[in-house]
Order: C-alpha cells, then sequence, then structure tokens
C-alpha cells in the first residue's frame, strides 16, 4: 500500500490516477481560501470525468457545468491551446500517463509544477547558481540555478535581517532607566519634587491613568479620535517608562466640557480627571 505522498487522486473523484490515464485541465479550486474565493490552476483528473464533462463526441454540444463542476474544483478544458497530444509519460518519472493540449514552447509533458519544477533541477543537476549566499557569503553550489541562499537556514536569516531593518520602533527595554524632564507639564508639577536635583520623568496624575483604562483596553463607541489616540499614547508612554509630558499637554489644551466623551460612568470619571488637568479655565471642578 502507498504512502499518502505516493497517492495522486482525481481532482473530481478522488479515484487514483496511477494505472490509467490522466487528463491535465485547467480549472479552480473552491473554497481553498478565506470567504471562499477560487484558485485558478491545472487539475488532474481521470478519463471517465473527462468524457464526462467534455463536448458530445457526435453532437459537439457542451455538456452542463454540473459535469465539470464538484463542491472542491471546477474545469473547462484540456491545459494548453493547441490540439489534444496522445497519452505521455510524465518527463519527471512520476509514474503518470498525461494527455494535455500542445504548447509552441513546451519542451515536454509534464503532469504538474511540481514535476515541472523537479524536471528544471534535473536538468540543471542541481548544481546550484554559483553565486554567494545572500547570508553567510558562501557560493551556492547546490539546488536551483537561481538559487539565493545555500539552504532554508540562510535564507531565514536574511529574512530576518530584513524585518529588523525595516522596523521603526524595536521592542522596549522592558526595565528602562527614566530620564529626567527638564520641562515638566504643568499638571504634573504636583507630583515632580520640589528639590533642584533633576529626578526621574514624573508619572502621568493617578486619577488619569485610572480613568483612561477602559478606554485603551478596548473599542469604545462615542468618544472623540483626538481624544481616544491622545490617551492611548499616555498609556503607552506610562507602560514603557517613556516622559508622558507631551501628550498630558496635548490633553490639557481639550476643553473637557466640549470634548465628545460617552455619557456613562466611565466617561463622567474620565471628564473629570481631564477638568483636573485645567484648573484655571475650571475654579469649580465637577465633584
Amino acid at each position: 500500500m502507498g504512502t499518502r505522498e505516493d497517492l495522486r487522486p482525481c481532482a473530481m473523484c478522488a479515484t487514483e490516477l496511477r494505472g490509467g490515464t490522466a487528463y491535465l485541465v485547467d480549472g479552480v479550486r473552491l473554497g481553498r481560501r478565506r470567504r471562499g474565493a477560487a484558485r485558478f490552476t491545472r487539475l488532474l483528473i481521470c478519463e471517465t470525468c473527462y468524457k464526462r464533462g467534455s463536448p458530445d463526441p457526435d453532437t459537439g454540444l457542451t455538456r452542463a457545468v454540473s459535469a465539470r463542476r464538484t463542491k472542491t474544483a471546477e474545469w473547462w478544458g484540456l491545459a494548453g491551446r493547441g490540439p489534444a497530444l496522445p497519452p505521455q509519460a510524465c518527463l519527471a518519472g512520476c509514474g503518470l500517463t498525461v494527455v494535455r493540449g500542445a504548447e509552441v514552447l513546451m519542451r515536454g509533458v509534464t503532469c504538474s509544477a511540481a514535476c515541472r519544477t523537479s524536471l528544471t533541477r534535473t536538468r540543471n543537476g542541481g548544481r546550484g547558481s554559483g553565486r554567494p549566499c545572500g547570508a553567510c557569503g558562501t557560493p551556492v553550489t547546490a539546488g536551483r540555478a537561481d538559487s539565493a541562499y545555500c539552504d532554508a537556514a540562510c535564507r531565514q536569516k536574511a529574512y530576518r535581517r530584513r524585518t529588523a531593518a525595516r522596523t521603526p520602533n524595536p521592542t522596549p527595554n522592558p526595565n528602562p532607566t527614566p530620564t529626567p524632564n527638564p520641562r515638566p507639564s504643568p499638571a504634573l508639577a504636583s507630583t515632580s519634587t520640589s528639590t533642584s536635583a533633576p529626578g526621574p520623568a514624573p508619572a502621568p496624575v493617578p486619577e488619569l491613568l485610572a480613568a483612561l483604562i477602559p478606554f485603551v483596553n478596548g473599542t469604545t463607541l462615542g468618544i472623540s479620535q483626538t481624544l481616544y489616540k491622545t490617551l492611548y499614547r499616555v498609556h503607552v508612554a506610562h507602560l514603557r517608562g517613556h516622559d508622558p509630558a507631551e501628550h498630558i499637554a496635548k490633553l490639557a489644551s481639550l476643553n473637557p466640557d466640549r470634548i465628545k466623551i460617552p455619557d456613562t460612568a466611565d466617561g463622567h470619571r474620565l471628564r473629570a480627571s481631564l477638568r483636573t488637568l485645567r484648573p484655571a479655565q475650571n475654579p469649580h471642578p465637577q465633584s
């Protein structure tokens, strides 16, 4: 009994194709991607399925679409632009006998893209490209004629280098060293030390940190996008140990009585915390 990799089933009825004649046809795979999108490809079908879906040999009438369609695949004609060729063995040596249409530049009959790639590698002799590997610099002496890397490990190493070079913000240090803030925000003056020596970066007002949590941890409707983005930046800066004074100043410039905030208990708490950032403009903050 052959292994699963040795089986070559018909794309329509799942009949084993080895030992018979396979027909290479143009078609689509259905339901293989998200939202059920079709993927155009070439399929191998058995002789029975091909005769059932091909035009009637006596009248020349086209068969119904249902004769060429299943839940997973659909085909419409032989692969190739020329007339049908007689049955020929696949040149890659996979053991299939294939019928397909002729092509002007076709050098031989193959049954699939995998066999065509295998045949190309056999013709090349697996000598590789001879060019230096893109990761380690060693000449590539095995694989395809256009190989750029020695093996999968070098290919992955080069990919990680490219990804790291494109990343604008590397992963922050989980234990950053606080830096002094030469010009703290007026809203944070009460939390800074009264000594003249520079201290660590001031933390946001605790009431504000507690009030913004319900809005930055999920999607909230009915809140100003400007306010949401600024709250999120304050939250991220606090988590990373950065100085949020710039974003706190942006919050202080917003009018808490005019900004769009949900009329909920969390919204009332957030509005009250924003009023504390503007004591001069709000001499009588809401309790």
